[in-house]
């Protein structure tokens, strides 16, 4: 990445201050700002990038882009100590407009998107794993997958890759279009059609066709075959492809993971859970189309790397834990449940879950069903934490199963954790990413 302050001002339709300066780098967290780099100033909820405008500069920042209500102070900060100030009326949306005209002028690669309730991540890896095996492929580092994170990642990509995986990651109606402007995919995946974000989009079919507007006329899709949206997916796209299991005698080996054979070689993928064989046919599906064989496909399906919060296997000391902290989902928690059930495993068992977030009216029967799921997990303790979590209580409670603790504190989830943890157990850690729940971390240290 290198381009001039002036050229971003430009391509973005922004206002330019002072001299003009070079950029090799953007980050709109202050903490990562290294000499060289562009500071977009964003302001959030909870904290205002402007404030840090600072510390980017005494970091090394060549240019800063602020809003026009910060334009003023920022150029009294910033144009004294040689940095360029760029100043319009929505960083975000400035950034979107350059990565888009910046990337489409110099595109080389082939497009692949990937969205969906759940499984993006896990499906992005596993389609740049297996392309990986034969061709230069850049990937969405990380999980930078919303308006703001895929234009820094498509920015951040080898230029010299065949293929771009991209995730994309919608909470509002609108995003799918922004994304889509920047990275206009020639092929798409979408995994699934959940409940996530409900609160903003109300309905199922609003998600669908939100995170349908992913397959544009030139795109060719890929979507389960048991999807059951897929009528509503179709009627928003005729390039779409339903993908069945290409997998035969599927065997799961506990946390060591998923044994199966592709025509007629058998391999391991190192992945826990079944729901990754879901995500792995979308992969091959894709994969064939772009002409990979077969023992390519296995290759990189079996070469995967764990990712932090999805269903990473961890050892903390004695302890061995499943740290599904990333996101949480009614089926990815059903899945994670089911899971843990069918482990074989000598000493206990401990499932540890908060809250699933941004459910709106749906999270209270979800919460309900994680109940139900519960009830005949086979496990040794349950520990619930958060607001939401009350509802799956309630029904663990009426039915006769004790040995459960809930509780809305942090502090009192750690201490009963530590209680009830000990040497040798399985501990499987899942919530939304806004529990945190990897903080366990610290109590399961003092228990292994």
């Amino acid at each position: 990445m290198r381009f001039t302050s002036r050229r971003f001002a430009c391509l973005s339709s922004s206002i330019h201050h002072g001299d003009e300066t070079v950029i090799t780098g953007i980050s709109y967290d202050s903490r990562t700002v290294s000499k060289g780099f562009l500071y977009i100033a964003i302001k959030g909820s909870r904290v205002d990038g402007n404030d840090f405008i600072p510390e980017a500069v005494a970091s090394g920042a060549s240019a800063v882009l602020v809003d026009r209500d910060h334009e003023a102070v920022a150029c009294r900060r910033c144009l004294p100590c040689g940095v360029a100030v760029i100043a319009g009326d929505d960083p975000a949306g400035a950034l979107s407009r350059f990565s888009s005209i910046q990337i489409l002028s110099n595109r080389k690669f082939t497009g692949i998107a990937v969205t969906g309730s759940c499984g993006k991540t896990t499906t992005k890896e596993m389609i740049a794993s297996i392309l990986s095996t034969r061709f230069r492929v850049a990937r969405t580092p990380g999980n930078l997958n919303s308006t703001l994170g895929l234009p820094l990642a498509v920015l951040t990509m080898d230029d010299e890759a065949d293929f771009g995986v991209f995730e994309m990651g919608v909470d509002h109606y609108g995003e799918m279009d922004a994304m889509t402007r920047i990275i206009q995919p020639e092929l798409a995946v979408l995994t699934n059609i959940g409940i996530s974000h409900l609160e903003n989009f109300g309905t199922r079919e609003g998600i669908a066709r939100e995170k349908g507007r992913i397959f544009l006329p030139q795109t060719q899709g890929f979507i389960l075959d048991d999807n059951d949206m897929k009528e509503t997916l179709y009627s928003m796209s005729p390039g779409i492809r339903t993908v069945s299991c290409p997998f035969e005698d599927v065997e799961m080996l506990g946390l060591d993971g998923i044994a199966m054979s592709l025509g007629s070689r058998r391999f391991v993928m190192p992945t826990v859970g079944m729901h990754n064989v879901k995500d792995a046919s979308l992969a091959v599906a894709l994969a064939r189309h772009v002409g990979m064989r077969d023992d390519e496909i296995i290759d990189g399906l079996s070469s995967l790397k764990p990712l932090f919060g999805r269903s990473r296997v961890v050892h903390q000391g004695s302890l061995t834990v499943i740290e599904d902290c990333y996101n949480a989902t009614l089926d990815s928690v059903d899945d994670a449940i089911r899971t843990v059930s069918g482990l074989e495993w000598k000493a206990d068992k401990l499932i540890v879950l908060g809250d699933m977030r941004e459910l709106g009216s749906a999270s209270r029967d979800a919460h309900r069903q994680v109940g139900r799921s519960l009830c005949t997990a086979r496990c040794d303790h349950i520990l619930l934490y958060g607001d939401e979590m009350e509802e799956a209580y309630r029904v663990l409670y009426d039915s006769g199963r004790r040995d459960v603790v809930y509780t809305r504190r942090f502090d009192v989830l750690s201490s009963s954790l530590r209680k009830k943890a000990s040497s040798g157990d399985l501990v499987l850690l899942k919530g939304s990413r806004a529990m945190a729940m990897e903080r366990l971390f610290e109590t399961l240290k003092e228990v292994g």
